[in-house]
């Protein structure tokens, strides 16, 4: 069996692996002794992070077992983050983790770990709306004032990793929208309204379970977890002026607080800008 993009050695280790016979299924399942088996070949295996796999239907076969029992097994390994489905694409092993450091001082793309060949921004929401009742306890303003809500995907070397929900105060940001557009940048808004400098207020880190959208946007299953950081954004007067849900794939990432490097502290910008 040839199957166009998956790497010859590792079909020909999953075509050994799944030859092995199976325990009883008293024991254990099937499909767990499935998830098993492709569990330990993306860790130690030649399913090397970033590596396709077969579909469901050549898995299945490869392995002797039904398209359900396969397709059981491989949810699990989705919501684990072991491996991502890209709807239109195949099944991958998730690539390694990226580290992501925590600092006022670097932009997004300088906060990841230089390990990624390629990092893309697409903007999912860019609207005005009332506050809601969390909105405007982070913000410090009343519910239902006017907030500029910004949502964002962030794309390493193909893989969706972070979305990201972005509220602002309208009345801090009357041209959002003109001074945003040219460069995506949330650091361009800042400076456009006066603000060369903001400070990391309270930060939040807490885990979740990815719901429709969430799974939707991030490309894992539904109820995958998450981890989540929420956050707010200060002027040097100590005004808030951004209010950040953040939600990482969880195997995705690893975050560090409190490394600051030599040569980032000349750099300026914004978490998540």
């Amino acid at each position: 069996m040839n199957i166009d993009g998956v790497d010859g050695a590792a079909l020909e280790w999953l075509r050994d692996i799944g030859r092995a016979p199976y325990l009883p299924k008293q024991h254990r399942a099937i499909w767990l002794q499935v998830y098993d088996r492709i569990g330990d070949a993306c860790l130690s295996g030649p399913l090397i992070p970033g590596s396709r796999l077969p579909g469901e239907f050549d898995l299945a076969e490869l392995f002797s077992v039904s398209r359900l029992t396969m397709r059981k097994a491989l949810s699990k390994l989705q919501q684990e983050g072991q491996l991502q489905a890209r709807k239109g694409v195949g099944i991958f092993v998730r690539r390694s983790r990226t580290s992501y450091t925590v600092d006022d001082d670097l932009r997004f793309s300088q906060s990841l770990e230089a390990n990624a060949d390629s990092i893309e921004t697409r903007t999912m929401e860019l609207t005005r709306v009332p506050a809601d009742k969390q909105s405007a306890a982070w913000l410090a303003i009343d519910e239902g004032t006017e907030i500029i809500r910004l949502s964002r995907l962030r794309i390493v070397d193909g893989a969706p990793i972070y979305l990201a929900a972005k509220d602002f105060p309208a009345d801090k940001f009357e041209n959002f929208e003109a001074a945003f557009a040219p460069a995506q940048s949330v650091t361009d808004v800042y400076r456009a309204h006066g603000i060369d400098h903001h400070m990391r207020g309270e930060t939040r880190v807490n885990g979740k379970f990815a719901n429709r959208t969430e799974a939707e946007a991030l490309q894992v299953t539904h109820r995958t977890p998450l981890l989540q950081v929420i956050s707010v954004n200060l002027s040097p007067t100590g005004t808030p002026i951004e209010y950040n849900r953040g939600r990482w794939v969880f195997s995705a990432v690893e975050l560090v607080f409190g490394a600051r490097h030599a040569s980032a502290v000349s750099r300026s910008a914004d978490f998540g800008s």
